[in-house]
């Protein structure tokens, strides 16, 4: 004769007179739990920073940084989906977890497939076309979007725990998580006021003569269209003009 056992912890609820014996899912979620926060609180928005922050920085690492980690991130949300499956046996879109899971897990593989379709980068001194512009709004939008989503699948996700388990910690982890991206939030305010005292000075430069090369970004300024076209005015209005006028004797 031959058994098996399990190690999982089992949790005995007593209803009507009988005994009803349910798996304890905790472990299980707690696992998914991380690997999410890690992908959604780090990872994810952590490639999004480096895209915007550091492309003042020379050569590519900016871009390097981005690709990485954003690809981390996908492959721990894709591993986070597939351990919950698995383990759950199943796929159940019931709850507003799920549905915000799915949603942002959705666009986050869509990123991939929009980066690889890219238009060219325009040359110095060349208009940006309507194709790349286009592209660069659509990529903006739809990583924000999914980090918007992944948030609130995150804040779901430990309301549906405390609802299913009654965990007295869901309201220590939940405070936890606010206090974690409200310093995010924070610290990308002091970025983006750092970037735009950066960008104010490089205008101001641009009129003077400068010894060097200047880069051009790989994309557009979508938060500050009207700074973008600045840009482009004070690069043209630094050029010299001379007037050759006859002398009178």
């Amino acid at each position: 004769m031959h058994f098996e056992t399990s190690h999982r912890p089992i949790q005995v609820l007593l209803m009507r007179g009988s005994a009803e014996a349910e798996q304890d899912l905790r472990p299980v979620l707690a696992v998914h739990g991380f690997m999410m926060f890690l992908a959604w609180g780090i990872l994810l928005p952590g490639g999004i920073m480096a895209a915007r922050y550091l492309k003042h920085v020379k050569g590519d690492s900016w871009y390097q940084t981005h690709v990485y980690l954003q690809y981390s991130g996908l492959a721990i949300l894709l591993l986070g989906l597939l351990f919950a499956v698995a383990e759950l046996r199943g796929l159940y879109v019931s709850s507003a977890h799920v549905k915000f899971g799915l949603a942002a897990i959705f666009l986050a593989c869509v990123q991939p497939v929009n980066a690889s379709m890219r238009p060219k980068k325009p040359a110095n001194g060349e208009e940006v076309s309507s194709k790349r512009r286009l592209w660069e709004y659509l990529h903006f939008i739809v990583g924000r979007s999914a980090i918007i989503v992944g948030i609130a699948a995150l804040f779901s996700g430990l309301k549906h725990l405390g609802d299913r388990y009654g965990d007295e910690n869901v309201h220590g982890y939940l405070w936890a998580l606010i206090l974690w991206f409200a310093i995010g939030t924070m610290i990308v305010t002091y970025l983006e006021y750092q970037e735009k005292q950066r960008r104010s000075g490089r205008i101001l430069g641009r009129s003077n003569w400068v010894l060097g090369n200047l880069e051009e970004e790989d994309s557009i300024d979508l938060l500050s269209p009207a700074r973008a076209s600045a840009q482009k005015d004070a690069q043209h209005s630094g050029r010299m003009e001379v007037q050759l006028e006859p002398m009178n004797r």
